[in-house]
């Protein structure tokens, strides 16, 4: 019966060691992976192995520790493989800015003062944010939004900064991540890139892609943040082609995806994308306050649901009682 129980043990801590395997190699990058954990978990099941051929107990629940470590070891073999990965990634991405970098100095020369005078100003306003706020950061949707009277009518008490760049392309934003991002020790940031790239009729999404997925990488490595992407606003066939593979892109990178749809369709297209945004932000559950003014909101924004539907008090209830579980 004893050794019934162990291998029961055994097996349910095995399970979870394939399922990791196969998502580590699917991310194809070990920032989320531990080595130190990983040899730690191996020793260990060295240990039980080596009590059973002192012991001389040569039985069923011998095997079960084998196939465990073989497989917990395939995860070190995986963690160099994806740290080769993170390496290619890191040195094809720094050669690529340069060249961006290197065109963009000759072409764009008054984009680079006006992301110049931003800075300037984010700077003079980083001194007086407070630490682990939610940052919205992006290019001209999020730019144009008065986050000032979004968050004071929608009464979001958390602190809310927008440190977003106009007409800013995703071959340029590396530049500003360290004062938009970096300085300010988000909790949270709300990523909303491309609606400037695609304007461009040749815009290669495969190459647009790669690139956000290097800017997910260094927020990654740079911050403790949760990331939100907030998909391109657009109704041109690039934006539904690249907004598919973000969805995609949160997935593989542990972010989250917001779902936007309907927003450009709407009558007020400013406040419904906050409305879709604010769920997100609120880092306390629901309160009475919080439910009396969504039904508020809510029931006024009824206007702005394409095809007339209605976008009621309850089931805007249902949305942010859902996030409070999280």
């Amino acid at each position: 019966m004893a050794e019934l129980l162990e291998s029961t043990m055994l097996i349910c801590f095995g399970l979870s060691w394939p399922m990791n395997l196969a998502k580590n190699i699917k991310a194809r990058s070990a920032k989320n992976m531990s080595l130190q954990f990983i040899l730690l978990i191996i020793i260990g099941y060295i240990a039980g192995i080596s009590a059973k051929l002192y012991n001389h107990r040569f039985n069923y629940v011998l095997l079960v520790y084998l196939l465990n470590l073989v497989v917990v070891s395939a995860n070190v073999v995986v963690y160099f493989i994806n740290r080769r990965y993170d390496r290619q990634m890191k040195a094809a991405n720094i050669e690529l800015s340069k060249q961006i970098s290197g065109r963009t100095a000759d072409i764009q020369p008054s984009f680079h003062k006006q992301g110049d005078d931003e800075m300037e100003t984010y700077r003079e306003l980083n001194s007086i944010t407070e630490a682990g706020g939610v940052i919205l950061f992006g290019s001209n949707t999020f730019a144009s939004l008065p986050v000032g009277e979004l968050t004071q009518a929608f009464r979001i008490t958390e602190p809310v900064y927008n440190r977003s760049i106009r007409d800013v392309r995703i071959d340029q934003i590396e530049n500003y991540l360290k004062v938009c991002l970096y300085d300010l020790n988000p909790r949270k940031i709300f990523v909303n890139m491309g609606d400037v790239d695609v304007h461009d009729e040749n815009v290669d999404i495969d190459n647009f892609i790669s690139k956000y997925e290097w800017l997910l990488y260094m927020i990654h490595t740079k911050t403790q943040a949760s990331i939100y992407i907030v998909p391109i606003v657009s109704d041109s066939p690039a934006a539904f082609k690249i907004n598919q593979r973000l969805k995609a892109l949160a997935s593989q990178t542990g972010c989250k995806y917001i779902d936007v749809s309907g927003v450009s369709e709407a009558k007020r297209p400013t406040l419904r994308l906050f409305e879709m945004l604010k769920v997100h932000m609120r880092n306390h559950p629901i309160n009475f306050a919080d439910a009396m003014e969504v039904g508020t909101l809510s029931n006024r924004e009824r206007q702005d649901v394409p095809g007339g539907g209605q976008f009621s008090s309850a089931s805007g209830l249902k949305k942010e009682a859902a996030y409070a579980k999280h």
